[in-house]
């Protein structure tokens, strides 16, 4: 039998339920790093990059929802992170999501019980004023009242309906978007234009196994591998980033966790669990620690960071291109045995000014070696030109580089790896090389290969270390060449090309 006690209580549980069930933003109670995304609402772009079941999208909806309101209703009045960020008037904002089936999972579902949409769970059902369909019979707008006055706006768009009909998101202007899943740049491109005119927000609530495009977006590229578990803004005031755990949703049993990890790979495991882009875990120098190899302080002797003492042997590798940056990576390696990589270039210019480039870094040093891709050498079949011409006339005795990729990559990981007297050290102002430690990776399609991209610093790096970095004096060696420049008088016309490679036999 039940008590009278018993009574008021399940009619205090019912009243409850029934409560929820119209107005389920009141009762959002997120856990500690998804208040960590909504106190950061001043921000005005966001990355929440998670691992499956963080509840990244409870969380991206309730943001949703709040500034479709205009105030997140969660917390009490009069809370700072109340409006914190949200315009004081009713806006238009747009979700993005993979296809419709997921946005009906996600998102639009009404059927009320477990399958219900989160947009639906959670804005307070009076709050809502119209629906609207797509000729398909999807939920595509959902029309909310502003606590501000007049009508926000929901959107709901999708991928694949980008991928069918790319200039259909070209016009649209928004107050806010939120990228669900991981879109193609372009995408995000023609949506993001219509964010200017409302001076707009954007967050993306992602599990970043694909588009690497958005940590590209939120993190310079010598941050790549930081955590951001503490959420920060790593570039500027306006970009956040935060990086959450599926162990951090404390509703989730820590048990089915588990099970679901020991059924994926390390790479997969990485961004499905803890957030960490797919690609930072595939890298092919997983040898590589910031910490250890990078420097940030003038290393002792130098006079600056372009400017290695004169008794270090300098070794400069070329990798030229037709049309892509041209990319050279300069070597100096310390009677200790140490070799500090100090300098690189990465533009696309005129081969003339390339080599005038090298000549200006060098300041001086005559390098032991300067290598260059073979492609320099290949011959035009009418005059004989080479590329490797262009270089000689400026004084720059370039030699074939080493093509030896799978034994690079090895011998690079093994001097990585070293922690003896031979250590490698990377100049923290070398952007483009380490941003392709980070962006380098194995091909999953190709055994023992890696992918052809972010690979032109890492190629010259493997070149000179196989072509060896052990230290010569420069000064007191005989076995040091010092023709690797050639004295120029300054006379910048075109000798033959014949005469040319002659004269450098010469000399050699």
């Amino acid at each position: 039998m039940i008590t009278p006690e018993q009574t008021l209580q399940l009619n205090a549980l019912r009243r409850l339920k029934v409560l929820k069930e119209n107005n389920g933003l009141a009762f959002y109670q997120p856990h500690e790093k998804q208040e960590l995304f909504h106190a950061a609402g001043n921000y005005k772009r966001r990355y929440l990059r998670t691992g499956n079941r963080f509840g990244k999208s409870t969380c991206g909806a309730a943001e949703d929802c709040a500034f479709a309101l205009g105030e997140r209703i969660w917390y009490p009045p009069g809370h700072p992170n109340r409006n914190l960020g949200i315009p004081k008037r009713s806006t238009k904002g747009l979700i993005i999501v993979a296809d419709w089936d997921k946005a009906r999972e996600i998102y639009t579902n009404r059927e009320k019980g477990a399958a219900q949409g989160k947009i639906f769970r959670l804005l307070p059902a009076s709050a809502i004023t119209a629906l609207h369909k797509s000729q398909a019979g999807e939920i595509d707008c959902i029309s909310v009242a502003s606590v501000h006055g007049g009508t926000s706006s929901i959107y709901i768009d999708t991928i694949k309906s980008f991928l069918a009909n790319p200039m259909g998101q070209e016009s649209s202007d928004w107050d806010w978007i939120h990228v669900d899943e991981p879109c193609p740049k372009k995408m995000w491109e023609a949506n993001a234009r219509g964010l200017m005119d409302r001076d707009g927000s954007a967050w993306f609530t992602c599990t970043p196994i694909s588009e690497q495009w958005i940590n590209e977006l939120f993190i310079p590229r010598s941050r790549l591998r930081e955590d951001f578990e503490d959420g920060c803004a790593p570039t500027s005031e306006s970009k956040w980033v935060l990086t959450g755990s599926s162990f951090d949703n404390t509703s989730v049993p820590r048990a089915g966790i588990e099970r679901f990890a020991n059924d994926l790979s390390a790479e997969v495991r990485a961004a499905r669990l803890h957030g960490r882009p797919t690609t930072m875990a595939g890298v092919v120098y997983s040898e590589f620690e910031q910490a250890r190899h990078v420097y940030h302080d003038l290393p002792v002797g130098w006079k600056d960071f372009d400017c290695p003492p004169d008794n270090y042997t300098i070794r400069v590798a070329i990798d030229p291109h037709p049309k892509t940056p041209h990319a050279v990576l300069f070597a100096a390696t310390a009677p200790t045995g140490q070799t500090f990589f100090y300098r690189e270039y990465f533009q696309h210019v005129l081969l003339d000014d390339l080599s005038d480039a090298i000549l200006e870094i060098l300041g001086g040093h005559i390098p032991h070696s300067v290598i260059c891709d073979p492609i320099a050498f290949n011959a035009d079949p009418i005059s004989g030109a080479q590329w490797a011409d262009t270089f000689y006339r400026r004084g720059l005795n370039v030699t074939p580089a080493p093509k030896e990729l799978t034994y690079g990559i090895a011998a690079t990981k093994q001097a990585l790896a070293y922690k003896g007297s031979a250590s490698l050290f990377f100049s923290s102002a070398l952007s483009e090389t380490l941003y392709e430690f980070d962006t380098y990776i194995w091909d999953t399609k190709k055994e023992n290969k890696p992918k052809d991209a972010n690979d032109h610093m890492m190629e010259c790096l493997y070149r000179l270390v196989i072509s060896g970095l052990d230290y010569v004096d420069p000064i007191a060696d005989d076995s040091f060449n010092p023709n690797h420049i050639i004295p120029f008088s300054g006379d910048k016309s075109i000798p033959k090309f014949a005469d040319t490679r002659e004269w450098m036999k010469k000399i050699a």
